[in-house]
């Protein structure tokens, strides 16, 4: 019974400790600059840290995330022309051959392209209109290695 007791007297002085190591001062670990009514306090800062040119960000630290959009007027690879680049791809193949697009999807420099057609046709027919579809999308959009693939439906 003493043993129990002594135990959970331990653990709670363990906790007491563990939570009071939590409670640093927040004004002197991240200083506070602005009080509730917007009144700017003194601090140490040096003023052109808050102006530094370096610190402002150009952009380029945004392209490195795929999920995130790029928002500068550089065309290169952002998710706008991502979409311009498959619906060129979907134009291809509705227009210039006799098939449906279907799913078109980019990663990096390969285009996946999924087209499908309602007609039967034997696995050396549908390898010859696939390698004349790649050709096809290859000349309309250089940048891509694309990857064809004909279903019947």
């Amino acid at each position: 019974m003493m043993k129990r007791i002594m135990l959970a007297l331990f653990f709670t002085v363990i906790f007491i400790i563990a939570t009071a190591c939590g409670s640093v001062n927040k004004e002197s670990e991240y200083g506070r600059h602005n009080d509730g009514g917007g009144t700017q306090f003194i601090d140490t800062r040096k003023p052109h840290m808050d102006n530094d040119p370096k610190n402002v960000n150009d952009g380029e630290s945004m392209n490195q995330n795929p999920n995130v959009p790029n928002l500068t007027n550089n065309m290169e690879n952002t998710s706008t022309t991502i979409g311009v680049n498959e619906d060129k791809a979907r134009e291809v193949v509705n227009e210039y051959s006799r098939f449906k697009a279907d799913e078109v999807w980019i990663n990096g420099e390969q285009m996946w392209v999924t087209a499908h057609t309602k007609e039967e046709m034997t696995a050396e027919e549908t390898g010859k209109e696939e390698a004349k579809l790649k050709k096809k999308l290859q000349k309309a959009l250089p940048r891509f290695n694309v990857n064809v693939k004909i279903t019947e439906r």
